[in-house]
């Protein structure tokens, strides 16, 4: 019998409950900087009739979208700190702000969206 390579719930014994505790940090910390360098060496495109021009504006979502993860900015945007103060101090009308402050995160869900899209395509 041969020993497989990849074994995770051996991996899961040497993982530190701290790093689990924010992991949506935590993975964007480890994707953040792979998907730069993937940018910067990245010669094709995962479609024939993509553009690189097209290709690159894709990543850039995607690197904007897991850098506000990683720094844990994705909610200082001022729309959302708008909604925040609304609800603490206790005011009846929100919904505006709450749509504000929703389309205030649409770039990093618009970001993480594109990575699920192309996940099977990073690569080169």
């Amino acid at each position: 019998m041969t020993e497989k390579k990849y074994n995770p719930k051996a991996i899961a014994k040497t993982i530190d409950v701290e790093e689990v505790y924010d992991l949506d940090v935590t993975i964007a910390r480890f994707i953040l900087p792979r998907l730069m360098v993937f940018k910067k060496h990245c010669e094709g495109t995962p479609r024939v009739n993509m553009t690189k021009k097209e290709w690159n504006e894709i990543l850039d979502k995607m690197i904007y979208a897991f850098e506000r993860i990683a720094c844990q900015t994705e909610e200082e945007t001022p729309e959302y700190k708008a909604y925040i103060k609304a609800i603490w101090n206790n005011e009846e009308d929100l919904a505006d702000l709450k749509r504000a402050a929703k389309a205030s995160l649409k770039p990093i869900a618009d970001g993480l969206s594109l990575y699920h899209k192309y996940y099977r395509s990073l690569w080169w």
